[in-house]
């Protein structure tokens, strides 16, 4: 893993001059903005649980120092709340945070104005990251990007650094990007049309014929593989964080629908490849995404995490008397992911929020899917006396029967399953290159786990057998990688 690098935060979208003065107002380009929620305790009386930003987090947790940058039209880099002077002496720090404020420019109030396309947000973005690594002395930077800017950055690395691009960037994170465009429900076609033929405020940009443009595909490329970054960076470096609350957003919640986060849908919003988690969030606001401890706890692992664990679901097979039901077509897949000491679900896959996952009954017989990617820290445990850092993974698998392309709702009964367990999980450090020790079982205390765990060699994938009366085989695969090495 990369480590503490500097990092560069790259805001979405503003259409209205209203919210592009509202966004300059903003120090931090909203990236400090928090909230405040009202929670149940285990008295049941309510308790307040504040969430700073993820900002805010950063500064307190890691010991990063904020930097406001913006790039003017000759492109050359402007520092803004005088950094020079304050580093001039000891040099920029490598923990530092760069808040790319690209927006300056399109104010009237302070800039000229005029709204940058998304092939120039790039170009500058590019301007400022070579800036960063001048000052900083790091090789790479990481990239943390909300909405919109999210394409920013994949027009950096598709469009303007190509094969550069591994060596520039180390890691990038995005929170509700649409990264295959946004679309409006069914029935409300014409509205998407009507937005790309118009371009208003350059509100094509989420639309495919620019999309192809500005992240460098030939003009014919299908729009349904829009996600995909190519081969110039490794989707391996990438973290796509999604929401799922479609009901907590503005009016364009009521074009878009379900299956979204109240303005990007779901299956739009992550790169291909990349590491993903669903979080029951909406898009932005008060009960945003980014404002989400949730995402806070996704990001600092993902950046700064000595472990990752991918979980796969692998050679699942019903019972013969369900495998000959021709109106069991489909099987949810219900996941949630937590880590000891957080009180957030790391990732939350749920049948009622439209995020389960659906695959064909009989389609893992003799392949797998990923469900999620966790990343550990060690700095993370809520305990140093000992060296295992635990998680838990919630799984139900639900059956979906549809017939002549029809749910049966008379065959299904919310909440009916297949297979429901908690598996709980505790990984060592590994010790002196022989492998790493796991304990693990089938249980949602982890007091009752083994008291010493099974030693693992670093190339073995470590497997847990699904046992329910409707299942003849099936196995959650842990598939653990150091990330501590460069590069990874």
């Amino acid at each position: 893993m990369s480590g503490h690098l500097p990092i560069i935060y790259v805001r979405g979208y503003a259409g209205s001059e209203g919210a592009v003065e509202h966004t300059v107002n903003l120090p931090y380009y909203g990236f400090n903005l928090g909230s405040t929620q009202v929670r149940t305790g285990p008295d049941g009386d309510p308790d307040f649980f504040i969430f700073e930003s993820p900002l805010v987090r950063l500064m307190k947790d890691h010991g990063y120092a904020d930097i406001f940058a913006r790039v003017d039209e000759g492109g050359d880099v402007r520092l803004l709340n005088g950094e020079e002077e304050r580093y001039q002496a000891q040099g920029f720090p490598l923990r530092s945070l760069w808040v790319y404020r690209y927006y300056d420019r399109t104010s009237e109030r302070v800039g000229d104005g005029n709204r940058d396309n998304i092939e120039t947000l790039g170009e500058n973005l590019g301007r400022l990251l070579e800036f960063v690594r001048r000052e900083t002395g790091a090789q790479q930077v990481h990239l943390v990007a909300h909405s919109m800017g999210g394409l920013v950055c994949r027009s950096l690395i598709q469009r303007v650094l190509k094969e550069r691009a591994t060596e520039r960037v180390a890691r990038l994170f995005t929170y509700a990007s649409p990264h295959r465009g946004i679309h409006f429900r069914r029935g409300l076609g014409f509205l998407t049309r009507v937005r790309d033929l118009l371009g208003l405020n350059d509100s094509d940009t989420f639309g495919p014929a620019r999309m192809r443009e500005y992240l460098d595909f030939p003009g014919d490329w299908d729009e349904r593989r829009l996600h995909e970054i190519g081969d110039h960076f490794p989707a391996e470096r990438v973290f796509s964080l999604i929401g799922t609350n479609h009901t907590d957003y503005n009016l364009a919640r009521l074009a878009v629908g379900p299956g979204s986060d109240g303005l990007v849908q779901m299956d739009h919003a992550y790169v291909h490849g990349s590491s993903r988690a669903f979080v029951y969030r909406s898009h932005s606001g008060p009960m945003g995404i980014v404002n989400s401890e949730e995402g806070y706890q996704n990001l600092q692992r993902f950046l700064f995490g000595d472990t990752s664990v991918k979980i796969e679901l692998e050679g699942m097979r019903l019972k013969d008397s369900l495998r000959d039901d021709e109106d069991l077509r489909f099987i949810l897949v219900e996941t949630t992911v937590l880590i000891r000491g957080e009180e957030v679900v790391m990732t939350d896959q749920r049948e009622e929020h439209g995020s389960a996952l659906t695959v064909g009954a009989r389609d893992l017989e003799d392949s797998h899917e990923t469900l999620f990617r966790t990343y550990l820290a060690r700095a993370g445990r809520p305990s140093n006396r000992e060296r295992y850092s635990h998680f838990q993974i919630r799984l139900r698998l639900l059956p979906h029967y549809v017939s002549e392309r029809r749910v049966l709702r008379d065959r299904h009964y919310f909440g009916e399953h297949l297979f429901q367990d908690t598996l709980t999980v505790g990984i060592r450090d590994t010790d002196g290159g022989e492998g790493r020790l796991v304990r693990a079982g089938w249980t949602a205390m982890d007091s009752d786990l083994p008291a010493a765990g099974t030693r693992h060699p670093r190339s073995d994938d470590i497997r847990f057998e699904l046992h329910s009366r409707h299942l003849d085989a099936g196995a959650l695969v842990l598939r653990v990688r150091d990330e501590s090495a460069p590069g990874k």
